[in-house]
């Protein structure tokens, strides 16, 4: 049987059903209720952090998916981070040794790479940020107890920004603009964005699940080919036939204007859509390479292109709706 923490999110949801497609037995641990994915799997609504939730779950557990994670841009301090992604990653693999479970996967993040682009599994890392750098600890503490007993497999999983129907993060914010008509170029779109629609991310995940063997690997994910942002852009806007305006405002008057936003959100302590840092961070190339994984054979199930008409149409016809998540994405 195999535990998945942070089942109920946009990855996990994913995993769970393309797991039990696969015929594997799945049971699921996270801290959010079940309301907005309707699963028919086993589950608890729990904490990895309390021992009394990690002790209702069932005997035969004998591999672990960890997605649970800290990962939003704001409202999280430091500590935060550290206590959602390193604590948890120690609080579950006690559980670990408490059931004698040998198998892990850990979906950590390109953020542990920061401005070291573009990355290879052997970049090394530097990350930039409380998020990056909590998920390169906890990584640090799995591989550590890897060592520890060298029948334990282990698999580390960095995506880039991932995207798909559900999720209303980075991407989603992008094609909400250009098919509503909102789009408004800052920079000039040269920068790379590598990204991974979800359910290849996904197959990714099972392809390695069953080619687990004893020590730890580490593979990037993310689709190809890397786009710069403006072939992004076009892509989007072809697909859902709207036009995007060549205008383009300079980042540096961008930035300056966003600064007085900025203010206004401390003051009041909102998290506006628009800020400076946002604004940078979309003109930040971030180009991440995984052809590790394709040299032992794995191929997406999905184009780019098709990953995005995918999302496009669940926003034109459900996720207008849907509110706009802040969060990293794993980037």
């Amino acid at each position: 049987m195999i535990l998945i923490t942070g089942d109920s999110g946009f990855i996990g949801s994913y995993l769970t059903k393309a797991l039990m497609r696969s015929g594997l037995e799945v049971y699921g641990i996270d801290i959010n209720s079940k309301k907005k994915y309707e699963i028919n799997y086993q589950y608890i609504v729990g904490d990895i952090l309390d021992d009394s939730s990690l002790s209702k779950l069932p005997a035969d557990i004998d591999c672990i998916v960890h997605l649970a994670a800290a990962h939003k841009d704001f409202g999280i301090s430091k500590e935060g981070y550290y206590r959602v992604n390193v604590d948890g990653m120690r609080s579950l693999l006690r559980f670990a040794n408490e059931r004698q479970i040998k198998k892990f996967l850990f979906y950590s993040t390109v953020a542990v790479y920061g401005e070291n682009q573009p990355s290879t599994e052997a970049t090394p890392p530097n990350p930039v940020n409380h998020y990056g750098e909590s998920k390169l600890e906890a990584e640090k503490i799995l591989a550590l107890w890897g060592k520890e007993n060298p029948e334990r497999e282990i698999i580390i999983i960095r995506p880039a920004v991932v995207f798909g129907p559900l999720n209303v993060a980075n991407i989603f914010k992008l094609i909400k603009q250009v098919c509503d008509g909102n789009f408004l170029w800052v920079g000039d779109g040269k920068n790379v964005k590598s990204i991974a629609y979800v359910e290849n991310l996904v197959e990714a995940t099972i392809f390695l699940l069953n080619r687990m063997e004893p020590g730890i690997t580490i593979f990037n994910y993310s689709d190809e080919p890397h786009l710069q942002t403006r072939e992004l852009v076009a892509i989007v806007a072809k697909l859902s036939s709207r036009k995007v305006s060549n205008f383009h405002i300079p980042l540096s008057v961008a930035v300056m204007s966003a600064k007085i936003i900025d203010f206004i959100g401390k003051i009041m302590q909102y998290d506006f859509p628009i800020t400076s840092a946002r604004i940078v961070k979309f003109n930040t190339s971030t180009e991440h390479r995984s052809e590790k994984i394709r040299k032992i054979g794995f191929h997406p199930p999905c184009t780019i292109e098709e990953g995005l008409q995918k999302n496009i149409q669940w926003y034109m016809n459900n996720g207008k709706t849907a509110s706009i998540d802040i969060e990293s994405s794993s980037e």
